[in-house]
């Protein structure tokens, strides 16, 4: 929890958090990516120091509003562990300003996750937003997806959400030109391309025709250019030859 609130300059505090070691871990995330991403999108500066005998410590530092956010979206994340139970006030959450949902059915839930989050990550990344499930409440098959953020970033990312539902539903959509440039979405659609290319293999069996004989020529054209081996027709002239002896004429002959 809060353990600490320090005025730094008007108008900016600074809150300290003391955390377990595996929770400030998870909310560093890979190379630093969670904790910058919560940045991004609360605007709060997040200072994380893992050294600690009993974990670490977290350092928000940022207006009011900011760290208001920034508490928000860490209390959720670390919830998220472990694929643990997100316990939010979800009457509140959507009765706030800067919250749009979508219900997502049950077939395309995993195609907008993608790949251990991958996606949901991604689009958090794209448009500065903080994205969630509420795993808890099924309805009709659906599960509600909570998008906060600004007006212009919950917009752009709640499209791409529909196109996304679109797509792995009906396979129609308009996906975003970003999704194609990077590779498409984790766990999910990865481009127009065909896995198996058969012009592409075909150029590869063509290519190993040839074989080391060059072009086209194959593999027994290139072994029929090589210089045949040199047979020295002289070395059985140059051996050297021991003498040798009759045998006849050793014999002791009698007469």
């Amino acid at each position: 929890g809060v353990v600490l609130k320090i005025e730094k300059e008007e108008g900016v505090g600074s809150e300290v958090m003391n955390l377990e070691a595996g929770a400030v871990a998870y909310l560093l995330g890979r190379n630093g990516a969670t904790k910058q991403r919560l940045a991004n999108f609360s605007g709060a500066k997040l200072e994380i120091d893992p050294r600690g005998d009993d974990g670490g410590r977290v350092e928000i530092i940022g207006n009011d509003e900011e760290r208001k956010l920034a508490r928000l979206c860490i209390d959720i994340t670390l919830q998220q562990r472990n694929n643990g139970k997100v316990v939010v006030d979800m009457e509140r959450m959507e009765a706030r300003g800067d919250v749009v949902t979508l219900d997502v059915p049950g077939e395309a839930v995993g195609f907008v996750l993608g790949s251990k989050g991958a996606t949901l990550r991604e689009f958090e990344t794209k448009f500065r937003t903080f994205m969630f499930f509420d795993n808890d409440s099924v309805r009709d098959n659906k599960k509600r997806l909570y998008i906060l953020g600004t007006p212009e970033a919950r917009a752009k990312a709640l499209k791409e959400c529909e196109n996304a539902v679109e797509y792995k539903l009906s396979g129609n959509g308009s996906l975003s030109s970003w999704r194609d440039k990077e590779g498409g979405y984790g766990g999910g659609y990865r481009g127009d391309r065909p896995r198996y290319d058969t012009n592409y293999r075909r150029s590869r069996s063509r290519s190993r025709d040839r074989g080391y004989g060059g072009r086209g020529g194959g593999y027994d054209r290139g072994y029929d250019r090589r210089s045949p081996p040199r047979y020295d027709r002289d070395r059985y002239d140059r051996r050297s030859r021991s003498p040798r002896r009759d045998r006849y004429d050793d014999r002791d002959r009698r007469y």
